[in-house]
């Protein structure tokens, strides 16, 4: 099959490099030059003579363009469009635009709806919060306590893995089923509005929950060794808050990509191989 890989980080010449070594043609764009993979002259060149595009991880980040942050290539969605491609993979794809190739009669396919990709996805997330955690302190996970605050699937793998190097896990939630099954994981269980009553005991803190938690008033309360790590997309991290206290705290966002970009590019790639059928024909 064609394929052309428009935009986004490293995961997505590496989706190419996937692609291409399991036999299938692919071009790139919105890319630096990587390895043997054709890089086209233009978004025309690229699209044109393709079965599918494959758009990044979050597909655009303002809603008007995609995601290259590799690049300086400005890349407007509406320019995808006009292009008239026959299939459309991306991950995160806003309904806008999704709305918009439909009624184009293009058919579209958004990767991270999968599952098994977001699963494995917070699977890298974990896996890099836990290295992130060792390398930015002079401490050891092994006899330490800490806090997760959310227990989705990130926090869940997040809290295992911790609590297998030796550290004594606290997860939150608000929900009082997760509560329950927080406990049957054989981990503390702690209501999320309580968890700023506690935090002064934690020596690493990971925020999983978007939702505003890591307020003034959480700083205020926090130990200052502690680590704080803000996993959550868009959950209003207070960094005068946590400087005010001297309280070592940032956001880490898109861990996999930076991370562990190859294995992050096969698991996408083999969810759009996996989705592939007779020539071309994509589920949606």
């Amino acid at each position: 099959m064609n394929f052309c890989c428009i935009g986004g980080d490293r995961r997505q010449n590496e989706v190419a490099v996937f692609l291409k070594v399991k036999g299938h043609s692919v071009k790139t764009f919105g890319l630096p030059k990587y390895r043997e993979l054709t890089v086209a002259d233009s978004l025309f060149e690229a699209i044109s003579g393709s079965d599918a595009v494959i758009l990044p991880l979050p597909v655009s980040r303002d809603g008007t363009t995609v995601n290259t942050p590799l690049t300086d290539e400005v890349i407007f969605l509406q320019d995808i469009l006009l292009c008239r491609p026959k299939t459309v993979f991306g991950g995160i794809i806003r309904p806008e635009f999704k709305h918009e190739l439909e009624n184009a009669g293009i058919e579209v396919f958004d990767y991270y709806d999968s599952e098994a990709l977001t699963v494995k996805n917070a699977v890298l997330t974990a896996e890099a919060a836990v290295a992130i955690a060792i390398n930015c302190t002079d401490r050891s996970i092994f006899g330490s306590k800490s806090l997760v605050l959310g227990y989705g699937r990130i926090g869940r793998q997040l809290s295992r893995y911790l609590k297998a190097m030796g550290s004594e896990v606290t997860a939150t939630s608000r929900n009082d089923g997760v509560l329950a099954l927080i406990e049957a994981d054989g981990i503390t269980a702690k209501k999320t509005e309580k968890a700023a009553e506690a935090c002064y005991e934690f020596d690493y803190i990971f925020n999983t929950a978007p939702t505003p938690l890591l307020d003034r008033n959480f700083f205020k309360k926090c130990s200052p060794t502690a680590f704080v790590e803000d996993l959550a997309t868009d959950s209003g991290l207070d960094l005068a808050a946590a400087h005010e206290f001297n309280i070592n705290a940032a956001v880490y966002a898109g861990l996999p990509g930076k991370h562990s970009p190859v294995s992050a590019a096969r698991f996408i790639a083999e969810e759009i191989l996996f989705n592939s059928e007779n020539g071309g024909k994509y589920a949606k």
